[in-house]
């Protein structure tokens, strides 16, 4: 289990499931490096199945969601390589409307969830569905 002031990441090996929690506000100068503890945390379990909980972290700016579509990402492509990592973000009802008001987190959540990426990655506001979905792969 990893533990920060602002980030919870846990891993279940029974479920071989990394769960990722934001338990405060985010630190716009630490989103990448929370990132890529999430990426190291991940290696370290060796695991490709990925709940993250952002219902506590407020709306990403759009230069971070940009970043974590087009660097991020792509990092996770190259370091889980051969294997698919999946991604499952659990939203708040709020944050759904943000991004749907948002034309530019509206382009980075569109080139994010491209299937031909080299990843898979859903959105959800229920965890237990979050969960199925990261399951039945």
């Amino acid at each position: 289990m990893y533990l920060s002031p602002r980030l919870e990441i846990q891993y279940r090996s029974d479920l071989d499931v990394l769960t990722v929690r934001w338990l405060n506000a985010l630190q716009p100068d630490l989103f990448q490096q929370d990132y890529h503890t999430i990426l190291s945390e991940a290696c370290t379990h060796n695991t490709t199945r990925w709940l993250i909980d952002v219902r506590r972290r407020p709306h990403p700016t759009p230069d971070m969601a940009e970043w974590a579509a087009n660097v991020w990402l792509t990092e996770v492509v190259e370091t889980m390589a051969p294997h698919r990592a999946r991604l499952a973000y659990l939203i708040s009802p709020s944050r759904e409307e943000a991004l749907q008001a948002s034309p530019s987190l509206q382009a980075s959540v569109k080139t994010a969830s491209n299937p031909n990426r080299g990843y898979d990655v859903s959105i959800f506001n229920n965890e237990g569905e979050a969960n199925t979905w990261l399951m039945a792969n």
